[in-house]
């Protein structure tokens, strides 16, 4: 999983990963690859019990032994090194799988697997190691996204370089004689992976979902009418930085104009980048940063924005919304894959 935290989960990738895990965790002996520490995913255990019989390595709880490469300049070492893991003199060095290639490596040694999951694009490159070590072992890549639209979007707007494009363009083009299936977040996504490899491609739909809360945000008599409309997501992620300043600028005005005392709340990890200077500027919106509970959030709020422009997957905001009874807005690219009724 390359994510530095599993649990809580904190983003919608990883609240994917982790549903997923725990679902697995109920009717397999499941193995874990993390960069958390190991302490602190198993905290997860206390209200997921079928977790503590997961066997968990972590990336972050493995003291590297000092090797020839060690002698030299860190980055030098680190380019040479994943040389020497990979056997190949191709591309550049992938940072994350320097991180999990002992582990990996270990555990293959000492064990024979049925099934191997590897999440998100930023795995693919562990498919080499594990067919050394076992050529029949089946691989399932779980697709997040269809990255080569998202790189598609960046590089149209100068986030990305074209070279950085074609090598995930290549990837998700080979998937179908890279890895034995694909699960992907929704029918959507998987005929558009499945188009790109020219219809070879074996996969079904694993869709997300969220916990429902103990109770929803309408539920009872509100004493009070709600003062705010609420947007929950990483501002790390640019499509959401996007996504924000088109909505301040072509929605929010018209807007405030109907509802004065109304207040925007933007919910989620990050600091606001330099774009969305003027909405730090705006009295009417309040920025949280990291909350450790969104219900409470959910709870103050009249609707649920999602105004998005770019991305791929499905979106866990629009299902969170849901899940607690909150109305939600998006844009049609926003809801893209979810089963949704517009206007109810």
């Amino acid at each position: 999983m390359p994510y530095d935290n599993v649990y809580p989960p904190m983003n919608g990738g990883m609240q994917r990963c982790f549903h997923i895990i725990h679902q697995l965790a109920k009717h397999f002996e499941l193995t874990l690859i993390i960069h958390q520490s190991q302490a602190g995913f198993l905290k997860s255990v206390a209200v997921y019990p079928a977790l503590a019989a997961v066997q968990v390595y972590s990336t972050k709880d493995q003291v590297l032994k000092d090797d020839l490469f060690s002698l030299l300049p860190k980055k030098i070492a680190h380019s040479i090194r994943y040389r020497w893991y990979k056997q190949e003199l191709k591309g550049p060095a992938d940072g994350l799988f320097l991180q999990y290639y002992p582990v990996l490596n270990a555990l293959l040694k000492q064990h024979k697997y049925d099934i191997i999951i590897l999440e998100n694009l930023a795995t693919l490159n562990a498919v080499s190691i594990i067919r050394k070590y076992d050529k029949a072992v089946k691989i399932v890549y779980d697709a997040h996204n269809v990255d080569s639209n998202l790189a598609l979007a960046a590089v149209e707007k100068r986030a990305m370089e074209k070279p950085m494009q074609n090598v995930i363009n290549a990837a998700e083009a080979t998937l179908g004689k890279t890895v034995d299936a694909v699960i992907a977040c929704s029918r959507h996504d998987l005929d558009e992976l499945d188009k790109l490899n020219q219809h070879q491609l074996k996969g079904t739909v694993i869709p997300n979902g969220v916990n429902l809360p103990n109770h929803l945000a309408g539920e009872g008599v509100l004493l009070y009418v709600p003062e705010y409309i609420l947007f929950c997501g990483s501002l790390y992620a640019a499509p959401n930085g996007e996504g924000l300043l088109w909505f301040y600028n072509k929605i929010w005005p018209a807007v405030q104009e109907s509802f004065p005392k109304l207040k925007f709340l933007i919910v989620g990890s990050g600091t606001a980048p330099e774009s969305l200077q003027a909405l730090k500027n705006d009295a009417a919106i309040l920025f949280t940063g990291t909350v450790e509970e969104v219900g409470i959030w959910y709870n103050k709020a009249a609707v649920a924005i999602v105004p998005l422009l770019t991305g791929s997957g499905t979106r866990l905001k629009i299902l969170e919304a849901m899940g607690m009874g909150l109305p939600v807005v998006s844009t049609s690219k926003g809801a893209e894959g979810l089963a949704y009724t517009n206007g109810q």
